[in-house]
């Protein structure tokens, strides 16, 4: 049966939307429809209370799905429909992984879930260790499959230095992932840089692409802590 490659529109390069030669390949979603713009004021605003936030964490991750779903591998099926009539459509050309960072990660995994309900989940949970001069990412858990029998998604809302999504990345691959595609709601400059240093050919779909990180690693104008944000504990 042959697997279908179902991706009408095209990544553009990240020289697209930065002034530096690149070879990652990344999606801008809130440049194309005004939904994402909407869910991104929504996330932004300072205002917004948990409940809504994790409510729009959730909605980002459906949109990421509908993007991201032209990567994966479709088939074409014949089924008969209520009127015995036989008609063909598309199901997912064998399994597909969700890997979501833990935290605010969680509801944006459900939202992915939600249009793919046949998708499995996998869980990274990262901590920053910061040294003079230097971040480094430390995994203290992982729920991941012996190996990866079809490609991975992994899920991280804010791409911030891009660490802990390479380091996601990495294990995916590691474990024989047939492919790897990152998604996150906002993406820093720095850690699409430092994402395509590693592995210039993962796709990046993104909401929003912004243009720094402050002295404690945050994106800016970014839309604070996510974590915090989403869940509505703060550590």
């Amino acid at each position: 049966m042959a697997i279908l490659e179902f991706n009408p529109l095209k990544l553009r390069s990240l020289n697209h939307y930065l002034e530096v030669p690149m070879v990652a390949a990344v999606r801008v979603i809130g440049g194309e429809t005004p939904l994402a713009r909407y869910v991104l004021r929504v996330l932004r605003d300072r205002t917004t209370g948990f409940p809504e936030f994790r409510r729009y964490v959730r909605i980002a991750g459906s949109i990421l799905a509908v993007y991201i779903a032209g990567e994966l591998g479709w088939v074409e099926e014949e089924v008969e429909t209520p009127l015995g009539a036989k008609a063909k459509e598309l199901a997912p050309a064998g399994p597909v992984y969700l890997v979501g960072i833990l935290g605010a990660s969680l509801p944006m995994v459900e939202g992915f879930a939600s249009m793919m309900p046949e998708a499995r989940i996998a869980l990274v949970a990262a901590r920053r260790v910061e040294e003079p001069g230097r971040l480094k990412i430390e995994v203290y858990y992982s729920r991941l499959p012996r190996r990866f029998d079809g490609p991975a998604v992994v899920l991280d809302p804010m791409l911030a230095t891009g660490k802990t999504v390479a380091e996601a990345v990495r294990l995916a691959r590691d474990r024989g992932a047939s492919k790897v595609v990152i998604g996150s709601i906002i993406a820093s400059r720095q850690g699409v840089e430092y994402i395509s240093s590693l592995y210039g050919d993962t796709p990046i779909y993104t909401l929003a692409l912004d243009p720094e990180l402050d002295e404690n690693y945050f994106i800016v104008p970014g839309l604070g802590d996510a974590g915090d944000r989403a869940l509505g504990v703060e550590p």
